[in-house]
C-alpha cells in the first residue's frame, strides 16, 4: 500500500492502536505498528503540501498545511 491514500492509512494505523488497547507491546506488534507507519508516511508524502504567507515577521519559522 505504500503510496496509497492518506486516509486508508490513517484509518489502518488508528484502527490497529485502538484494537491494540492499553497493553505492553511485543516486538511483533511494534513491527506492524512500524509497517503500518511507514505506509501512512508515503501516502503523506503523497498530499500535496501549500505553504501559506503569514502576516509579519518570521523568524525560522513557516506555517505548512496540507491541501
Amino acid at each position: 500500500m505504500y503510496g496509497g491514500s492518506l486516509d486508508q492509512a490513517n484509518a489502518a494505523l488508528r484502527a490497529y492502536v485502538r484494537e491494540h488497547g492499553d497493553r505492553p507491546w511485543t516486538a511483533e506488534e511494534l513491527a506492524e505498528l512500524a509497517r503500518l507507519r511507514a505506509e501512512w508516511t508515503a501516502a503523506a508524502r503523497g498530499v500535496r503540501v501549500q505553504i501559506r504567507p503569514v502576516a509579519g515577521p518570521v523568524a525560522g519559522a513557516a506555517v505548512v498545511t496540507a491541501a
